[in-house]
């Protein structure tokens, strides 16, 4: 299978069908959201890159395992911080998953992103 990246900002305000994905991703525009929409979805985006670099540090990152093992790691930690978790929900509400996942730039958040859409559908 041939994997396709796409940018973020190439799609906002589309939707993205891919079979590599199993789904679509929603990207509102990031130019349409208030300067309070996106400054936290910045906040939160740094409050992710912040936590897997701490937790990269500590643990290794060699193998696609240890990887996996960051990100629930991550999310232990974003479940035990209330306001974090519900800054990290309002990102994902107004930004969407694919904008959040360009701000943070971490190749862990690509595992984590599952994890963070559970705490969107949790929230619904």
């Amino acid at each position: 299978m041939t994997e396709k990246s796409t940018n973020a900002r190439d799609v906002v305000g589309s939707v993205i069908s891919t079979g590599y994905v199993g789904g679509s991703i929603s990207v509102n525009s990031i130019n349409k959201l208030t300067n309070e929409e996106k400054q936290n979805l910045a906040e939160a985006s740094a409050e992710i890159q912040q936590l897997l670099a701490h937790l990269s540090q500590t643990y290794p990152t060699t193998t696609i395992v240890e990887k996996a093992n960051i990100a629930a790691k991550a999310m232990e930690e974003i479940e035990k911080k209330p306001d974090t978790k519900a800054k990290i929900v309002k990102a994902l509400k107004t930004g969407g998953v694919a904008a959040l996942m360009e701000l943070t730039n971490n190749p862990i958040v690509k595992i984590l992103t599952p994890m963070l859409e559970s705490l969107l559908e949790d929230s619904q």
